[in-house]
């Protein structure tokens, strides 16, 4: 499948310059190799993603990150790059702004399922959701250490499994709960087994997605999707296609086939020639 350039498509260009809100994924999109800001696709030092930052800020256009990452990892995150509120979690955990008290979007679950004073992260453990994985996937998955810490509503996971599979595995437990392929990942060292290309995995509520919490996040804003536009690099971040008016992917994205799979049903979907930060600047 080949993916239409927005810098070739006028229609889009002149649907971005009524913009004022945009969602952006940081691992893979606006952060290079080793999760920095200030390297690019290769490791390699690059002020372009800061400078992209700055005439953002400048320009008055919002940012919000809609990230895997935790609520304690993004609220430190956004206050650095001078941006306010956030999704943590995959759009399961939303933070209007820094210290506000979050809210949990956990999908089709109605919040009886927890039990008192239980959080949805809790709950996955309490119905054994990781050891059974673990069990049915042996040496090819485990905590993504350290980002498997501090987290409120989802696990992430990192390994090779087979997703159909492993959600078969996860729909005999008696909590519903869906597992997301977050895409390719390079950790620096891990305890995998045979696992040639690692995956990061997220086990969430079932229902909730990143889609789903942008949209949540939107009504309460009171911002309507023809003026919101996203950039991601990943399966999970094609889906924000569904809340956006324009959803841009950086070229790294292209590298991974369930990325392509998942934005044949979108027609809102365009490419960047950049790689990592430098396609985030050039978006």
């Amino acid at each position: 499948m080949t993916l239409p350039a927005l810098g070739e498509s006028p229609q889009a260009i002149e649907t971005l310059s009524g913009i004022e809100l945009l969602y952006t994924d940081l691992d893979g999109t606006l952060l290079g190799r080793g999760a920095s800001l200030l390297t690019d696709s290769e490791g390699l030092p690059t002020p372009m993603p800061a400078e992209a930052i700055v005439r953002l800020n400048s320009s008055g256009l919002t940012a919000v990150i809609c990230s895997g990452r935790n609520r304690l990892q993004l609220s430190e995150i956004s206050r650095i790059l001078g941006w306010d509120g956030f999704l943590a979690e995959l759009g399961c955990v939303a933070v209007s702004k820094r210290g506000a008290k979050p809210i949990y979007f956990i999908g089709a679950w109605t919040g009886d399922e927890l039990a008192a004073g239980e959080t949805p992260y809790e709950a996955i453990v309490r119905v054994g959701a990781i050891e059974t994985l673990r069990e049915a996937f042996p040496g090819r998955v485990e905590y993504h250490d350290p980002h498997h810490l501090n987290r409120e509503v989802t696990h992430v996971l990192r390994g090779g499994m087979d997703t159909l599979a492993a959600q078969e595995v996860l729909d005999t437990l008696s909590l519903p709960i869906d597992i997301v392929d977050n895409g390719i990942i390079h950790p620096p060292k891990t305890s995998l087994v045979d696992v040639n290309e690692v995956h990061a995995y997220h086990l969430i509520p079932a229902g909730a997605t990143k889609p789903r919490g942008i949209a949540l996040d939107l009504e309460r804003r009171g911002v309507p999707s023809e003026r919101v536009a996203a950039i991601g690099d990943s399966a999970t971040d094609v889906a924000m296609a569904e809340a956006v008016t324009v959803m841009v992917l950086v070229r790294n994205a292209l590298d991974d086939s369930a990325v392509l799979s998942s934005a044949e049903r979108f027609e809102n979907i365009y490419t960047v020639t950049g790689r990592n930060g430098a396609g985030w600047a050039e978006f």
